[in-house]
Order: structure tokens, then sequence, then C-alpha cells
């Protein structure tokens, strides 16, 4: 299924509930404000906006290194990062404004969730906000100005950050109109321009294999066996299913994803695929998704992509690559860990690299050396100029433009703005705002 597996520095949220308590928006400035972090065991509720950002960022970086997301060496970075996305995405000058209030209990419930959910987790499990800054809920109804649709108490936004729109409420009506500004609302799902009801245990569904878009939450779109058990289930006319559970026949579904509960994983390394239990450590392990959390499959060995011939093009079939070695489950490493530079699966930690020289290499920090933003960590980009890392910046923050060729730009970011573009003649960021914004 489309594992929930958490965003962890994500910058979206779910739809908050509007019922909780409700403090004072913080001042701008002071999600970044330093304070003690209480034991995660005791979860009590933070008494502001300032002091949930607080407690929050070691709670997300130590559930990445956990799960595996980050190494232990780049927790220090990893609170810099946290801290510093909430200016980027304009979460503080939002709650300044009133656009976001805070809850307390909401904040409490999702600082509790980072310290004790496994890594592999449902979205209808997360509690609210948990995607985002923590406590944090919409406060512009409908007709309101607002730059992200998360500020939003009902619907989207039709503005972008630093170019003001419109909260616009979703379509509650089946048979309503729908569009990328004008969603339906939780109960509907849109379909050809429409808003049409979401199927119940059994309705028929259909769309991109797996998804399961026209069901309700908790289910996905089963279709019937096509080609062979390790190939995808592809468009076709389905029903609303639950998730596979353990020991049920499983596919592949999109983006590489499979049909099986979020606790378990498809084992694609049998004839006949079937949900197991993901595998504990010094297991042998026949995919990158097999292993327990904390663990990654080590020295997994996939076979190449076969082709097929596409008007004279050379096209990569989707289908589930055959194990030509399988890995072994074991601890995730950290920076500068021996690792197998030609396998699929390593003990490196997913935002790092195994390098040619067969090391675990993490993205580069500010100043160092870059070809692309790639090699730079979050919060930087590659200068195009320099050849170095350096910070995107915010709206309203001085900067320098980048003078470049249009082919570089190509491949990376020629602009240190993050949202909007660096006025040559005011040397600040300001906002780039384009009619279709």
């Amino acid at each position: 299924m489309r594992h929930g597996l958490l965003a962890l520095l994500a910058t979206f949220a779910c739809t908050p509930d509007t019922t909780g308590p409700v403090s004072a928006a913080a001042p701008a400035g002071a999600l970044a404000a330093a304070r003690v972090v209480p034991p995660v065991t005791t979860h009590p509720r933070p008494r502001d906006a300032a002091e949930s950002a607080a407690w929050e960022a070691p709670l997300r970086c130590d559930r990445a290194i956990r799960c595996g997301e980050i190494g232990a060496s780049e927790r220090e970075r990893c609170l810099r990062v946290t801290r510093r996305k909430s200016v980027l995405h304009g979460t503080e000058r939002a709650l300044k404004a009133g656009r976001y209030r805070f809850d307390p209990a909401l904040a409490a419930d999702c600082l509790k969730f980072l310290a004790e959910a496994p890594c592999h987790v449902a979205y209808e499990v997360i509690p609210d906000g948990c995607l985002s800054d923590a406590g944090l809920y919409p406060a512009v109804p409908p007709g309101g100005a607002c730059e992200h649709k998360d500020e939003c108490i009902e619907g989207t936004c039709t503005g972008t950050i630093g170019c003001p729109g419109v909260c616009r409420a979703h379509t509650s009506e089946v048979g309503g109109r729908c569009d990328r500004d004008t969603p339906c609302s939780e109960h509907l799902f849109c379909g050809g321009e429409t808003c049409r009801p979401r199927g119940d245990l059994g309705a028929a569904c259909s769309g991109i294999g797996g998804t399961g878009e026209g069901c309700r939450p908790g289910l996905l779109c089963q279709y019937p066996p096509d080609g062979g058990p390790h190939e995808p289930r592809l468009a076709r006319p389905g029903t609303c299913q639950p998730p596979r559970g353990l020991g049920q026949s499983c596919r592949r579904t999109v983006l590489d994803h499979d049909d099986c509960a979020v606790e378990y994983f498809c084992d694609f390394g049998l004839a006949v695929p079937v949900c197991r239990v993901r595998l504990p450590a010094g297991a042998a392990c026949p995919s990158v998704d097999a292993c327990a959390d904390g663990l990654r499959c080590d020295g997994l060995w996939l076979a190449d992509r076969s082709t097929v011939s596409d008007i004279g093009h050379m096209v990569r079939r989707d289908e589930v690559r055959a194990v030509v070695r399988p890995g072994v489950c074991r601890p995730v490493a950290d920076q500068g860990s021996a690792c197998e530079f030609t396998a699929d699966g390593t003990r490196c930690p997913a935002d790092m690299l195994c390098s040619e020289d067969g090391v675990c290499v993490a993205r580069r920090d500010t100043g160092s050396a870059c070809e692309s933003d790639d090699d730079c960590g979050d919060t930087l980009f590659c200068d195009p100029t320099s050849g170095t890392c350096r910070p995107e910046l915010d709206l309203g923050e001085p900067c320098s433009p980048v003078a470049t060729d249009d082919d570089a730009c190509m491949f990376q970011t020629c602009d240190p703005c993050l949202f909007g573009t660096c006025d040559p003649s005011t040397r600040r960021c300001v906002p780039d705002c384009r009619p279709d914004d």
C-alpha cells in the first residue's frame, strides 16, 4: 500500500481538529527559541508554540536516526535544519499573522507520537498536525487571505508562499465541480473534475494500480490478477478492499509500494509473494523495506530492469526486479562506515550515499564543494558560481544574485531564495508572484 513512513521533516500537515484549547500566537522568531527538553516519558503540554518547537525538534531528529533516515552524526545538523524550515516555509510569519493557532493538547499528542510510534505507520493513525510543526492548526476561514493550504480551516489556498491567495472551501456535494483550487471534501474524491463518493468495502473503483483515492480511508482499490505474480496491478476496474494481511498474497502497486498492511512487507523473493513481518537482525532480506525498525538490508543485489522497444525507443518495464543476491538485515550505519558501492541496498542511512570508495557519505554542509543541489544537505543549494553549498534564503533576507549561464541552471538552483527571487536592485529575496500564483 502507500506506506505511511512518517515524513520526518515534512512541511505539509494533515487537516487538524479545530476544537481544542487555543493560546495566543507566539511572536516571530520564537519557534527557534532554545528550551530544556523534558523527558519523553512525561509528554507534558507545551505552554506555547515556541516551547513546542523546542521540544519537537530533538524528537523528530532522534526519530529520524532511530528509523534510519539520517545518521547519528547528523543530529546537530538535523536540529538546525528543522528549526530553519519553520522560517523558510513561512510558518513563523503565518503564526504571527494569525493564520495558525496553537493547541497545547494537539502538540502533546504529536510529541508523544514522535517519541513512541514505530517507523512504519499508516497516515490514518498519525495525529493531526504531526507532519508539520506540532500543535499548529489552521485559522483562516473560506475567503480569508492565505499563503499555504495548511492555513485554511477547510479546502485549499489559491496562493503560495509570499504570494497571498484566498482559502477556497471544499466542494461537499456529490457531482460538484472540482479542480486544483477547488478540492472535494474528505468523504469525496475528484474524478474527471467531478466530486464522487469514496467507495465502501466491496465498492467498484478504478485508477492507477493500488491507489485508494476512490475508496474510503483504510481501503485500497484492489484489481484482478494481471500477468504473473510479480507483475504490478495495472489500471482496470477493481473493488475497495482492506490491505493484505499476514500470509496473504500481495503485488506491486505504484511508486514501488505494495498492497500489504503497513506493518508488513511483500516478499517478492518468493515464487508467489506474500505479506510477511519485517525481518530481525541477521535475517536474509529480499528488498530494501524488508527489515525491522532500525535495520537496513545490507548487500542486496537486484537484477537490472529489463527494457522493451517502444516506437524505436528503449524503455524500462515497471516490474519487480529479481533478487540476484539477498542482503542481510543489519543496524543502520553512519558516516564513514563501510558499504558496498555496487549494491542496491546498504547499511547507509537513507539520506546518505555509498561512495565509490565504499564508505557512507553525508550530503555536504555550508561551504563544501559541490556539483549539483543533490550534493548539498537540506536547506542548502549548490551555488554554480562558487561551486559550494550555500544556505537557501527566506523572503526579505539579504541575497547576492547568482550570475551564470542557462545551461547550469537546468541542473541546479541558480537563485539563493527558496521562494521568490533575488532582486538585483535591493539585493533581498522578494516574492515572485505570477498570474498563476
